[in-house]
């Protein structure tokens, strides 16, 4: 028999095993408050484990072995009478069991299956007990619970993190509802993206190599900042004033770090500001490395990765320090390795975890790693793809604010307003394909389909983000450019037309091309990381249209050396590459026995076949898996049922 004594999120339960041993299954992030509470009981045997641990399945198998002896014995004692009654049993727990996955379906698994793909390891705990099947009680007491009063809640001061999900001998507990993004979220998204393209725009205006490292630097360390905060929002849930203020603080020291990352590699040691852009910096890792501390005492059960984080920001932290007093050229020496560890320091970490998990040799080291790493918080699938989706969202929106000027009187349809709308059209192009294309059909995610895929998709989008700013920002001055006809600089208002010249240096031109096309080959490559499901009869293969888009990023890259090309010519030919590379992948996804123009019947194929009754029994009896189909079946004198 099983109870549930009171407590938070989960409730601990209580399972009675034959012998009178009593097993308490609670969750890992209440386990040892569990044990210590029991610890003295010397009245009854008490064991303690995790839900969903072998030793939980272990004794649910013992207890329900027991229990079909009873029952048993109840059917030798009874007979008929005890097979009438369960038979109504059975059926009642059936109908009982089909209304409540009918209720809990929208909640569940299902649609994070549906869209991110299948995964064998992944199990649920839910925040309340669910009701028992059996019981006609449980479902009136949850309907009256459902039809009464709801009450609000309230925003505390200070809550202890809760994990969301984490990883616990091979499996991944996350909870059965949808992760949510919090309006701070994106408001920390729309202000990031707001820096990025500020930091963009100040590269355009000297478009040289030197203003391209300074761009690179700045932006890998920006993005570092807002990566900390998403993986953390990530991993805790914990909506009080505390977080609340904790993100505040972050944000004040991002743009402390914005006002002093134009002049890092100023040579005046008057207005160079690379110590203040480091100190805003390091104010915002150290901070996060502070969280993680408190995080340690708070929640023991991930105390080993939590201090894993700190070495993570530590490490770095040491050279960021010693690189202020380097001078550049011999600064790089300390800023490269630096970025390395803080973007990727993590994943020894994560080695050594998998490491312990699995190949590491017997013995007392490994026993004492395990226990501290026996938990490695993990990230919500569906909360990390919507943030980042929504801030490509914005990404791509704010490079179309970033084109826009304003006339100065008259109704001017002129070379300028063209050249904005073609870039309106690349972005509108490049959100098509992105979200439209490369995120559609998705048979398994790339997080979920392995730890390499998944670490293609998140340095794509590095990658991604980087090089459309840098196409953009310079596309902003192509748009201003009065090289072309129809482009006098007296229809603009006063701001733009001290920004418009009749010619634009080969570092505008080079920015464009080679940043749309890493931004379109890092979109192939995070496509190339999902796998998509595989529909029948498909015009192109997914391998051909990635090669398509190569060769088109390939042209894209060598076209700043046709010199000939003046701004609205270049930007309508990258334009039409890139119309191209959409058109291709439209047709090419499409299926040969599905029209591409007119209704839509979908992509199937119909297979009819024939057997014995005998075979089909057996078939269906196997429990091997089978291709989903339509059985009729034919009566005597019968040649078809169609």
């Amino acid at each position: 028999m099983s109870s549930t004594l009171p407590g938070r999120r989960r409730r601990p339960q209580e399972l009675l095993l034959p012998n009178g041993k009593k097993i308490i299954v609670t969750l890992p992030e209440d386990l040892e408050d569990i044990r210590r509470k029991y610890q003295n009981d010397r009245d009854t045997q008490v064991e303690v484990v995790v839900h969903g641990s072998i030793e939980h399945s272990q004794y649910l198998r013992q207890s329900r072995d027991h229990h079909e002896e009873r029952r048993q014995l109840l059917r030798e004692q009874h007979g008929p009478a005890f097979e009438e009654w369960e038979d109504i049993q059975n059926q009642l727990s059936s109908v009982t069991t089909e209304l409540e996955r009918l209720e809990n379906q929208a909640s569940g698994l299902y649609g994070n299956f549906n869209k991110f793909g299948y995964d064998a390891a992944v199990r649920t705990y839910n925040d309340e007990e669910p009701p028992i099947a059996s019981s006609h009680t449980s479902i009136s007491e949850k309907s009256r619970e459902q039809g009464g009063e709801r009450h609000g809640e309230t925003t505390k001061l200070f809550k202890r993190p809760v994990i969301r999900q984490w990883f616990h001998q091979g499996l991944l507990w996350r909870a059965s509802e949808q992760t949510e993004i919090m309006a701070i979220e994106l408001f920390l998204d729309l202000v990031y993206v707001g820096i990025i393209h500020s930091n963009g725009e100040h590269m355009a205006e000297e478009a040289t190599g030197y203003e391209l490292l300074r761009f690179v630097i700045t932006f890998v360390m920006t993005w570092r900042i807002w990566t900390s905060i998403t993986l953390t929002l990530s991993w805790f849930e914990s909506d009080d004033v505390v977080t609340r203020l904790e993100i505040l603080f972050c944000i004040s020291c991002l743009i402390g770090y914005t006002t002093n990352m134009t002049h890092i590699f100023d040579e005046d040691p008057a207005h160079n500001t690379y110590v203040q852009l480091v100190s805003f910096y390091l104010a915002a890792r150290v901070f996060t490395a502070i969280f993680y501390g408190m995080t340690a005492y708070l929640l023991p059960m991930i105390k080993g990765i939590m201090i894993c984080q700190i070495f993570g920001t530590a490490i770095p932290t040491a050279l960021w320090i010693a690189s202020i007093y380097v001078d550049m050229p011999g600064r790089l020496g300390f800023i490269v390795p630096a970025l390395v560890l803080d973007m990727y320091g993590h994943v020894f970490f994560l080695g050594l975890f998998l490491y312990i998990q699995g190949k590491a040799p017997e013995g007392i080291w490994k026993k004492r790693l395990s226990s501290m790493f026996e938990f490695y918080p993990a990230i919500s699938i569906e909360h990390r793809v919507e943030r980042m989706n929504a801030f490509v969202s914005l990404v791509l929106g704010y490079s179309v604010v970033a084109i826009l000027f304003q006339s100065d009187g008259g109704y001017n349809i002129n070379a300028f307003l063209g050249k904005a709308i073609l870039g309106l059209m690349q972005a509108f192009t490049f959100n098509w394909i992105y979200f439209d294309i490369d995120a559609s059909n998705l048979n398994l995610h790339a997080i979920r389909r392995s730890r390499i895929s998944a670490g293609i998709w998140e340095f794509a989008h590095l990658m991604f983000v980087m090089g459309y700013i840098v196409a953009t920002s310079a596309l902003s001055r192509l748009v201003l450019a009065t090289d072309v006809p129809d482009t006098n600089p007296e229809q603009l208002a006063e701001p733009y037309r001290d920004s418009a010249e009749d010619h634009f240096n080969a570092g505008v031109r080079f920015f464009y091309c080679h940043g749309l096309a890493i931004a379109l080959l890092s979109m192939g490559a995070i496509s190339f990381s999902h796998e998509h499901k595989k529909l029948p009869m498909l015009r192109l293969s997914k391998n051909v249209r990635l090669a398509n888009r190569i060769a088109v990023c390939i042209v894209m890259f060598f076209l700043p050396l046709a010199h000939s090309l003046r701004s609205l010519s270049l930007i309508s030919v990258t334009l039409s590459l890139s119309i191209w590379v959409l058109i291709v992948e439209l047709w090419g996804k499409s299926c040969t026995d599905d029209p591409f123009i007119g209704e839509k019947d979908g992509c199937c194929v119909t297979y009819y076949a024939k057997c014995k009754k005998k075979d089909l029994k057996k078939i269906t009896s196997s429990h091997e898996r089978r291709p989903s189909g339509e059985i009729l079946e034919l009566g005597r004198g019968e040649k078809t049922a169609i």
